[in-house]
């Protein structure tokens, strides 16, 4: 069951910028933007994570703190397999990771995913279910949106409680996922991978991982999260950067 957030409705309501006083101004502003050159980085991997979490915590744990935290997630055991190709879409790296039958095992629990995914904004979650939608396996690839925009909390959460409420993935972001774990609605029986968005980068460049404050968010949702660390240390569910 996808989110009742219709793709039309939110790009209607999407806040842009204000429009320059006159047309030249506009020309000189999107030519600028269109050379823009972009920037070159390394395809993310398992091992940037750690030492994002180990970077993130080291002042404010101490060195024993920070090792038995990252005892967990040394364990290459939960590191989920990189796509095959840097090109690959949503769908295909899903379908890499799971076989069919995997999706529709208990597919009757409520709010019960097999896939956490985790994006940078409330844009980019919409991309990524629009993928999905349009996937030859979309009618595997049910989901359910998680993020902050257009949508209360606890307009959320009583939906997630009700027992009709069927999917395989939810795409959010950090603080919205992390909100909605502490109230304890969602049912982790059958997640298999959390995967983070982490090489798309904005018009402005930023990767998930390049804003501080969704950096924060991120680790603090992987680590002290008890529901899902606690998974991670029982390696019932892997991680996965795309």
């Amino acid at each position: 069951m996808a989110d009742d957030l219709g793709d039309d409705d939110y790009y209607l309501q999407e806040d842009f910028s204000l429009e320059p006083t006159n047309s030249n101004e506009t020309k000189v502003k999107t030519k600028k933007n269109k050379d823009k050159p972009s920037i070159k980085r390394p395809i993310g991997s398992y091992s940037d994570l750690v030492t994002t979490i180990r970077h993130f915590y080291k002042k404010s744990k101490s060195e024993y703190e920070l090792d038995e935290l990252l005892s967990i997630y040394n364990n290459s055991s939960i590191s989920a397999p990189s796509p095959s190709a840097t090109s690959i879409s949503l769908d295909e790296y899903l379908n890499e990771l799971l076989a069919k039958g995997k999706w529709s095992k208990q597919a009757d629990l409520s709010s019960a995913p097999v896939v956490l995914i985790i994006a940078q904004s409330a844009l980019r979650c919409i991309e990524l279910g629009k993928t999905l939608k349009n996937s030859s396996s979309s009618k595997l690839l049910t989901f359910h949106y998680l993020f902050a925009k257009h949508k209360k909390l606890s307009e959320q959460i009583d939906l997630l409680k009700k027992p009709n409420t069927l999917f395989n993935i939810i795409i959010g972001t950090p603080k919205r996922i992390d909100d909605i774990l502490a109230e304890k609605v969602v049912n982790f029986k059958r997640l298999k991978f959390v995967l983070i968005d982490w090489n798309y980068a904005n018009v402005k460049q930023q990767r998930l991982i390049d804003l501080n404050q969704l950096k924060s968010e991120l680790c603090h949702l992987l680590c002290e999260q008890k529901v899902l660390s606690k998974r991670f240390f029982n390696e019932k569910t892997r991680i996965g950067l795309f």
